[in-house]
């Protein structure tokens, strides 16, 4: 029986590995994978990959050739066989079979690379290969097996730099490649988060995300919204709540107060007369 425990425990390993770069590293966790699972199509074709960065190219194709025994149909590893058989490179797509880009508010993010390199690196690239994160003097720049590929905007290279900095761990994948308009987005997803920046998010929590996490956790007969927060804290029951349509009016002083008071307070002169 598969222990799920310990083929997560793996699978992520994995993933450090190619992250890393570590070759050996990879081709050792993926071959562990494939003793618990002899039919994980995905850790066959990662070990694959692995070994032709090490020039195991005859290993390689024998660990693509298993793969399709067992998917006949896998496109990626005929992809990657065809490619060795006419003596080309191949690149990693080491996204494991049960990741998919899932959106978690304030822990993940999709992000349009800036300064892209241009398009011959962009030709070699694929969906779902592991990007390495690298702090620059005013941006973040994301590569590929030490190939630079593009950038993190400048107002998210600089938060997440000091995230980092702080003890923050990411890792990173290509999400899209578009040759014809020269673009590329990748996916960024906090993989640990330091205990002195437990209460941080790594990414500014938007409007629409908030709202979904509005229905998440409301209750049945009540609904809290973002706006239902008065602007400012009143401090006696005689201030008015100002809202944000309201301008700011300073307090008034006391001699202000005093010539505020209503004209019914003052003493009748007629009803003293009378008296």
């Amino acid at each position: 029986m598969t222990n799920t425990s310990l083929v997560a425990q793996l699978e992520e390993k994995a993933i450090q590995a190619a992250k890393s770069q570590d070759w050996q590293a990879a081709i050792d966790v993926n071959r562990q994978l494939i003793e618990e699972n002899a039919e994980d199509i995905q850790a066959f074709i990662r070990l694959g990959v692995a070994q032709v960065q090490l020039g195991q190219i005859k290993e390689a194709k024998h660990a693509f050739s298993q793969a399709l025994e067992l998917d006949k149909t896998n496109q990626l590893a005929k992809k990657h066989l065809v490619r060795l058989e006419n003596n080309q490179t191949i690149t990693l797509s080491s996204l494991p079979s049960n990741e998919e880009f899932i959106e978690e508010p304030g822990k993940t993010r999709t992000v349009e690379l800036h300064r892209l390199a241009g398009k011959e690196p962009l030709e070699k690239l694929s969906v779902g290969q592991v990007c390495e994160l690298k702090s620059k003097n005013r941006f973040i720049s994301v590569e590929v097996n030490k190939v630079y590929i593009g950038s993190l905007p400048e107002d998210l290279s600089a938060r997440l730099a000091k995230l980092m900095k702080g003890g923050n761990e990411y890792i990173c994948y290509i999400r899209s490649i578009s040759q014809a308009n020269c673009s590329c987005s990748v996916f960024i997803k906090e993989i640990s988060r330091s205990p002195e920046q437990e209460f941080i998010n790594s990414f500014p929590v938007n409007k629409s995300s908030a709202n979904a996490l509005n229905e998440m956790y409301a209750d049945d007969n009540y609904s809290f919204e973002i706006e239902d927060i008065p602007l400012q804290i009143v401090e006696t029951d005689n201030d008015e709540e100002r809202t944000v349509g309201d301008s700011f009016r300073p307090p008034a002083d006391d001699g202000e107060r005093e010539r505020e008071e209503p004209e019914d307070n003052e003493p009748d002169n007629n009803n003293n007369n009378d008296d």
